[in-house]
C-alpha cells in the first residue's frame, strides 16, 4: 500500500471487512511476522486485523533520508497509514518500539483501544540508551554483509524468556530483511533517532484511551523497572505480568495473549 507521503508498506489484512479495526504495530528490527500466532485468532474472532510492515522494515521501504525514523515521524507514517485505510481510529496492538508509536496514536486520539506488550517508554532499554548516540552511519556495500544468519538467531535467543522457544523458520524470516542493506541502515538510523527513554508521567496522564500493558517478568530488551508506577499513571491502565515470559510473549505464549487480547478488546 502506498501512503500519501509516498512510502509504500506491506500491509497484511484479514477478517470481515466491516469487523471492529485492529491495528498490529511490531516492534524493532523485525516484522508483521512477530504476530503470525495472534492474525487468524483476533480474525476468527470477527475483528478486522491489519498488521504492517514499518518503515525500515520487512518489505516495506526503507527511506534513509536523516529524520525518518523519530518517533514523531513514524507516528505519522502509521496515522497516514490508518487515513489510507480510511479509519479514523482503531484498536491498536504493539509490541516494543512499536508501543511507543501507540502511546502517541492514542495521544493523537487515533486510538479506541491500546494493548502493549514490552513497550518502549514503560521500561529501561540499556542498549540503545549507550551506543545508539555514537553509532556511525554504515556504508551499503557493508550493511548486509553485518548481520549474518547467526547473529539473529543470538538475537532470537536473547529475547526469549523460559516458556517458549523459536523454529528455523523464525530465524529464516527475521534473517531475510536485512539482506537488503537499507534495512539495515535502517534499523541502525532508528537507534539514533527514535526516543527509547521511559515516558513521563503527565504524558500518560493524557492518554483517556484504556489500555493494557502486558510484560513478560524476564524481559531483558526492555527492562521492566517502575513500570507499575507509570501504569498508575494511565488514567484506565491495566498491568498484566506473565511469569517467565521475555521480550516476544506473543511468540512465546501465543495461547495465553490471546487470552488476553480478546478479553481487553471485547471489554
Amino acid at each position: 500500500m502506498t501512503l500519501a507521503n509516498g512510502l509504500a508498506v506491506r500491509v497484511l489484512e484479514a477478517g470481515p471487512e466491516r469487523g471492529t479495526p485492529v491495528l498490529l504495530i511490531h516492534g524493532w528490527a523485525i516484522s508483521a511476522y512477530l504476530w503470525r500466532h495472534n492474525f487468524a485468532a483476533l480474525a476468527e474472532a470477527g475483528y478486522r486485523v491489519h498488521a504492517l510492515d514499518l518503515p525500515g522494515h520487512g518489505l516495506s521501504d526503507a527511506p534513509l533520508t536523516k529524520g525518518s525514523y523519530t518517533t514523531e515521524a513514524l507516528t505519522d507514517d502509521v496515522a497516514a497509514l490508518l487515513d489510507a485505510l480510511d479509519l479514523e481510529r482503531c484498536a491498536v496492538v504493539a509490541q516494543s518500539m512499536g508501543g511507543r508509536i501507540g502511546v502517541e496514536l492514542a495521544r493523537r486520539h487515533r486510538v479506541t483501544r491500546l494493548a502493549l506488550f514490552g513497550s518502549v517508554g514503560f521500561g529501561d532499554v540499556p542498549t540503545t540508551q549507550e551506543i545508539g548516540s555514537f553509532l556511525p552511519a554504515i556504508p551499503s556495500m557493508l550493511a548486509a554483509m553485518l548481520v549474518p544468519r547467526e547473529l539473529v538467531e543470538i538475537v532470537q535467543r536473547r529475547v526469549y524468556g523460559k516458556i517458549g522457544w523459536f523454529t528455523e523458520r523464525d530465524v529464516d524470516e527475521y534473517w531475510a530483511p536485512t539482506q537488503f542493506p537499507a534495512v539495515v541502515q535502517a534499523a541502525m538510523q532508528m537507534l539514533r533517532e527514535f526516543d527509547w527513554h521511559r515516558l513521563n508521567p503527565e504524558v500518560l496522564a493524557e492518554i483517556a484511551t484504556p489500555t493494557m500493558l502486558v510484560f513478560g517478568t524476564l524481559d531483558g530488551t526492555v527492562k521492566p523497572v517502575n513500570t507499575a508506577e507509570l501504569v498508575k499513571s494511565l488514567p484506565h491502565g491495566r498491568l498484566e505480568w506473565i511469569e517467565g515470559g521475555g521480550h516476544v510473549v506473543m511468540e512465546e505464549v501465543p495461547e495465553t495473549v490471546n487470552r488476553l487480547l480478546l478479553d481487553f478488546l471485547s471489554a
